[in-house]
């Protein structure tokens, strides 16, 4: 009869270890579950500051003598939320590089088209305007226009998904929160680098030469007055 308080006292030692044991080796892994990821490590730089991303081309306008710079990127992001803030990101670091009236940078998919004349309508995932005057750009009422097509890209790089807009206070505040500002890679930029000592002029996807420094086409200069008026509704 003696022996069982000892046993029971033994057995209640046991127990305290393990439960010790089990705190310190899954708490956090627990409380991830209970509490959540964001909460105990903070958000993912791709929630704050868009996913990561590659230059595709970069045509400059001349309209009625203002400068306007249309940069093409693609990401593999999946979530329209995600696209649209990579494409904030790449306005801004554009905007702090170049000198432009109108900065437009449009969001394509990883599997979307090649040639800049299929890069329109549902090819487009994101899309971001900017212009430090608005009032000088035909068709703009306010500094930032961003929209996006919400859900998955489909399997040849085409958005289905409902088109969103965001407000300007939505903008101020993911533009607030990055923490990242970087502009996309530049994959011809860095190939041209390598092969002449960072000389070299990049080149668009194609081959196809894009119209830069104010000789676009005309019917390429139509087409961008036509979005621009487009995002003031």
């Amino acid at each position: 009869m003696k022996l069982l308080p000892i046993s029971f006292r033994l057995s209640r030692k046991l127990l305290i270890i393990v439960a010790g044991v089990t705190v310190l080796t899954g708490a956090s892994g627990a409380a991830a579950i209970f509490v959540g990821r964001d909460v105990l490590l903070g958000p993912s730089t791709e929630t704050v500051s868009g996913a990561a991303c590659t230059t595709v081309t970069t045509v400059r306008l001349d309209r009625d003598g203002q400068q306007w710079l249309r940069k093409y990127v693609r990401s593999d992001a999946k979530d329209g939320e995600v696209r649209v803030k990579t494409a904030l990101r790449v306005a801004g670091a554009v905007s702090n590089a170049e000198e432009a009236d109108l900065y437009q940078v449009i969001m394509l998919d990883a599997a979307g088209p090649v040639y800049r004349a299929d890069m329109r309508g549902r090819a487009i995932g994101a899309e971001v305007l900017f212009a430090r005057d608005p009032s000088a750009i035909p068709g703009m009422s306010a500094p930032f226009v961003a929209r996006y097509t919400d859900g998955k890209p489909a399997g040849n790089g085409e958005f289905y998904g409902e088109r969103k807009e965001l407000s300007l206070d939505e903008i101020k505040t993911i533009v607030t929160a990055m923490t990242e500002r970087e502009d996309c890679v530049d994959p011809n930029a860095v190939a041209e680098a390598g092969k002449s000592g960072g000389h070299g002029e990049a080149k668009p996807e194609g081959g196809h030469e894009a119209p830069a420094d104010g000789h676009a086409s005309a019917d390429t200069a139509e087409e961008g007055s036509h979005e621009v008026a487009a995002s003031g509704h």
